[in-house]
This record gives C-alpha cells, sequence and structure tokens, in this order.
C-alpha cells in the first residue's frame, strides 16, 4: 500500500479508537472507571484515566479492494472540546496478518512490524499544535489480556516527527493498563 493510504488508514483507526459509538457509553456497559494510559512525552509525564479521558483498544478489520486489513490500536485523549482546554491524544497502531496476533506476550517493533505512532497537542488558545504522525521507530508490548472484563494492558514507545515543524517527539514509558478493549 502507498504511504498516502497507510497515513489515512492509520488516522481513521485511531479516529475509530477514540470516538466512534461513543466510546465512554459503550464502555461504561463493561466497566466502571477503569483504565489508564500513561507516556513521557519529550521527559514529561503524561497520564489520561478513564472517565475524564477518552481512552481504548480497539481490533479492527478493514476491507480496501480486495485485501483485508488487520489493525490493533491502542488511544487516548483529552476531551478539550466541551471544556474549552488544551487537547491532548497518543495512538499506536500496528498492522497484523490475523487477530489471532493480538495475545499475551506479544511484542511488535517497527524493525520487524508496521507500526505507527502518533502524537497531537493543541493549546487552549490554540497557539501551540503539534500534529506528529510521521513515525521514526516504535514498539508495542502486550502485557495482560482480560477477555471476561474486556480490558488489555501493556507497554508502547516511538518518535515521531511533525511534518509541519519537523520537530521530533521521543514517547517513551508508554503503557496502558486496563483499558476498554473492543474487537470489531
Amino acid at each position: 500500500l502507498t504511504f498516502c493510504i497507510m497515513k489515512k488508514i492509520v488516522l481513521f483507526l485511531l479516529a475509530i479508537t477514540l470516538i466512534s459509538c461513543d466510546v465512554e457509553d459503550a464502555v461504561n456497559q463493561f466497566i466502571e472507571d477503569a483504565g489508564v494510559v500513561k507516556a513521557d512525552i519529550n521527559g514529561v509525564t503524561k497520564t489520561w484515566e478513564f472517565g475524564p479521558n477518552s481512552l481504548g483498544a480497539l481490533l479492527s478489520t478493514e476491507s480496501v479492494g480486495t485485501e483485508t486489513i488487520y489493525a490493533f490500536s491502542v488511544a487516548a485523549s483529552t476531551d478539550g472540546v466541551s471544556d474549552n482546554s488544551e487537547t491532548t491524544a497518543i495512538g499506536v497502531v500496528v498492522f497484523i496478518d490475523s487477530p489471532e496476533d493480538i495475545i499475551f506476550g506479544a511484542t511488535f517493533t517497527s524493525s520487524a512490524d508496521l507500526i505507527v505512532g502518533s502524537y497531537a497537542f493543541e493549546s487552549d488558545n490554540s497557539t501551540t499544535n503539534i500534529d506528529a504522525d510521521q513515525t521514526v521507530s516504535a514498539t508495542l508490548h502486550i502485557s495482560a489480556i482480560n477477555a471476561s472484563a474486556e480490558t488489555i494492558s501493556g507497554t508502547f514507545s516511538f518518535k515521531t516527527t511533525d511534518d509541519d515543524t519537523n520537530i521530533t517527539y521521543n514517547i517513551t514509558n508508554g503503557s496502558f493498563s486496563e483499558i476498554p478493549y473492543y474487537n470489531d
């Protein structure tokens, strides 16, 4: 697939993870106030917790022409729209051969897999905008899957560049703990 098509698919998958089917309403059916995503962004720790933020993981299947594409994405976002505050979003998407690839202990790296990381930020007065989605390197590890609670946990890290500013963001110590997990 061409780079432009892949980028559109990645953005589509991240959007699905963050906003489709009103994530918080769907998750409330299964768990109450669970899940945390954390990451150090250029050395500064950011935490997203279920409730005031949207977060989740999605195993999705998309048809592109005659091909079927499987992707697993983890994403978190603040809701800066409703309260006029800053908006921060982070996400990792890995394209996989089969849904059975998402298991306890699975590790994905950009040297062996097609994995993309994205970081976005908009300040409350819109003077600072970051849209870093040009992945330099990335890793994702799944440390736990709770099928009955429909949650997943793991770690991630990636480097990504904002095309507009050429600034590279180093995302380290990323973790997702007991976040809602959807299989579409």
